[in-house]
């Protein structure tokens, strides 16, 4: 009698059954985790260009930039130049805009009193849909 090697049509059948669900069950953790990673990505710049606004009222005696792109002269920003965008991988143009891939960018958008003693930062997720954080002189807001 002949010893045949291999595995059975069952066996095989019992393992792609096996990874199809530990895929199935692994795939959408992964898409939430990297949308909570960028999503953080913006709480981050929020908190960074925060930073600098202090220091800049700090330099002008207690008066925010008029415009945000002020930060990007003098050592207010590292590097003199925003954060990152987690979408475009660009710094951020305070603008709606979308990358290659159709993804849309996330936003930020900085707005100051007509008097330059208060502001506010608002960071918003994919699609601009979903409010991130939102900062004001006057502390986090959310």
């Amino acid at each position: 009698m002949r010893k045949e090697r291999g595995f059975t049509l069952i066996e095989l059948m019992v393992v792609i059954v096996i990874i199809a669900i530990l895929a199935a069950v692994a795939l959408p953790n992964f898409m939430g985790a990297t949308e909570r990673a960028r999503e953080s990505a913006v709480r981050s710049a929020v908190k960074s260009i925060q930073t600098a606004l202090e220091i800049y009222a700090t330099d002008n005696n207690g008066y925010y930039p008029a415009y945000i792109y002020s930060l990007t002269q003098g050592n207010y920003l590292p590097g003199g130049r925003f954060p990152n965008n987690p979408a475009t991988n660009a710094p951020y143009g305070f603008t709606s805009s979308s990358n290659d891939s159709g993804e849309s960018a996330y936003k930020i958008v900085y707005s100051v009193t007509s008097d330059n003693t208060a502001y506010t930062i608002t960071g918003y997720g994919k699609d601009n849909n979903k409010v991130v954080i939102s900062v004001s002189s006057a502390g986090t807001i959310r």
